[in-house]
């Protein structure tokens, strides 16, 4: 049985109800001089309570700008938030700083991340709920260890009084892990975390994180390039391309069945132990270049890279597709509900 996530005896709480987060057609772009980059194009993605989601695609695809968007870092230029039944698309003041207590970012570089002018136990006393900071200076410190135990920085001690510099990559990371943890959240925005550690760190973070999520039913949107820990750490894989989610499902399912061929070159280029060598990967899929975002795309925005492009392909976009229960593919290859291949 899970337990609920609250800080011991100093600060008693009520567990948060389901809270599950909907993105909802959500569009974002940039201005660059004459140009605007629409970088997200439609977007919608659910994660429900405690569950883990990666979202997989390649530098550019828009994860980053998702989960800053996700969190209120950016604000959606169309569509919504949904989050606890609540529409969060636009609130600010204390409306907003409640939702990013419910709902925080991990970031990628865990040393850019943390101001290296600060001791851990600012840093972390920062991230505090309201009521938390205002308790008597022992009961938060008491809650600092608290959260350092949880991310297994032992003994907390040695840890509080050090600079982001005088710690290790992993230990950076777990740090500002404890920070986005320090609010109670619900759910956790993971943008690549483990990406800028050593090989042999981190597989320690992504099972840190599976603990928390087994222990406190923590959720999480991952997010990555690395199609290998997105099976490791998730229960369901979205894939992201060109600032549109073209395919999701279990993550099983995905990796067994990829269906989109951009996701098929995705499965078959991760490293398999059981494949020698990169098997039958058809490098033809990956010739030509992405589009440009700052340009309109007619059509299937893989259609410049994809070796199966029919007619109707570079006429109109394909819709969202039932492919198997749980599984949906943006691609005119296969109809609803089944997963043979159709002519042009």
């Amino acid at each position: 049985m899970r337990k609920p996530f609250m800080w011991g005896k100093q600060l008693p709480t009520t567990a948060h109800k389901g809270a599950p987060l909907v993105v909802e057609n959500v569009h974002k772009r940039f201005v660059q001089g004459a140009k605007i980059a629409h970088v997200l194009r439609g977007v919608s993605l659910t994660v429900k309570s405690g569950e883990i989601v990666a979202l997989v695609g390649e530098s550019g695809s828009g994860k980053s700008t998702l989960a800053r968007t996700t969190v209120r870092l950016y604000t959606p230029d169309g569509g919504k938030l949904i989050f606890d039944g609540q529409d969060v698309t636009r609130v600010s003041g204390r409306q907003l700083q409640n939702y990013r207590e419910r709902v925080q970012m991990l970031f990628q570089d865990p040393f850019a991340s943390l101001n290296p002018t600060h001791k851990v136990r600012t840093i972390l006393l920062r991230s505090l709920p309201t009521r938390a900071r205002s308790l008597p200076s022992r009961a938060r410190d008491a809650l600092l260890r608290e959260v350092l135990d949880q991310v297994g920085l032992t003994p907390a001690d040695n840890f509080l009084h050090q600079y982001p510099h005088e710690l290790s990559g992993g230990q950076r990371q777990r740090v500002a892990l404890a920070r986005s943890l320090a609010g109670k959240p619900d759910l956790v925005v993971a943008d690549e975390p483990v990406s800028m550690l050593d090989v042999s760190l981190r597989l320690g973070v992504l099972n840190l994180m599976l603990s928390l999520n087994d222990q406190y039913g923590i959720g999480y949107l991952y997010i990555t390039h690395d199609l290998a820990s997105a099976r490791y750490v998730a229960s369901r894989i979205a894939v992201m391309y060109a600032g549109e989610i073209i395919e999701e499902g279990p993550a099983d399912e995905i990796i067994a069945h990829a269906m989109h061929p951009y996701t098929q070159i995705l499965v078959q280029a991760a490293p398999d132990p059981q494949r020698h060598g990169r098997g039958d990967v058809d490098e033809t899929v990956f010739s030509g270049e992405p589009p440009n975002l700052s340009q309109e795309i007619v059509g299937c925005p893989f259609q410049f890279r994809c070796s199966h492009v029919m007619n109707r392909c570079r006429q109109e976009p394909p819709p969202m597709r039932s492919a198997e229960v749980g599984h949906q593919v943006k691609c005119y290859l296969f109809r609803d509900e089944v997963t043979t291949v159709v002519s042009d």
